[in-house]
């Protein structure tokens, strides 16, 4: 089950009527761990913060955050209060840790875990397990795999118009909608299979699930056009 974060509007940290500066203070101060950042933790609107909530949330850590597109005053104010030009920014224990780069670079060497004990002295803070490999197989691989393990879950890359040309029966179209859902709720030790039409964009989604601590992610590393040509005939080729 993934940590559940607790996301923190301005209004619940400090009044918008004072100074950004003293805003800025009052959430520090009244928060063990502090996130400014683009979006919210559930919705991130841009990258770097995203990629620093996943570090959060890989390390279990509770943690409350500001959203600073909701406010210009903050938004400009936290890089004068910090004397960092970038945002996302984090916090802990009133004290500035850095923005995206730090933070995975801490989180990587572990050194994460001292910084965020000084926040929760009573918590445990175990480094989350390195990315799995995606495991490479072929069509046929693939094919034998599935005969012993047909609960796992066939993720097609392809957008509807190339599904429409060739698709495996048992797939499933990997959208956004669907990308989210996985993140959302799988179990990160549920198995995978992505699939595209010759193995490419596929292995990027691979590894984009295995970056999320997906644990059994496989890539057909032919694709549907491998499948066509070493296991089904009937199968399309385009």
């Amino acid at each position: 089950m993934k940590f559940k974060v607790v996301s923190s509007d301005s209004e619940g940290s400090a009044s918008q009527d004072s100074a950004p500066e003293a805003r800025i203070s009052k959430m520090v101060e009244d928060n063990p761990v502090f996130l400014f950042m683009k979006g919210s933790p559930e919705a991130p609107q841009c990258g770097f913060s995203y990629r620093v909530v996943q570090v959060l949330n890989s390390w279990n850590v509770p943690f409350q955050s500001f959203n600073v597109l909701s406010d210009e005053g903050i938004r400009q104010g936290i890089k004068d209060f910090s004397n960092w030009p970038t945002i996302p920014q984090l916090y802990v224990k009133n004290e500035f840790v850095g923005g995206c780069d730090i933070i995975e670079e801490l989180s990587g060497n572990g050194e994460l875990a001292d910084v965020l004990k000084s926040a929760y002295p009573d918590r445990e803070f175990t480094p989350p397990p390195p990315p799995a490999e995606v495991q490479e197989v072929s069509s046929v691989e693939a094919s034998e795999i599935l005969k012993n393990q047909p609960e796992i879950a066939i993720l097609d890359v392809r957008p509807p118009e190339e599904r429409a040309k060739a698709a495996l029966d048992n797939s499933r179209m990997l959208d956004n909608h669907t990308a989210q859902e996985i993140l959302d709720s799988w179990d990160p030790e549920t198995p995978m299979m992505l699939i595209c039409h010759q193995g490419i964009r596929s292995r990027q989604a691979a590894q984009y699930f295995t970056s999320q601590g997906f644990q059994q992610v496989y890539n057909v590393s032919d694709g549907i056009d491998g499948w066509s040509q070493t296991v089904d005939s009937s199968i399309p080729r385009y």
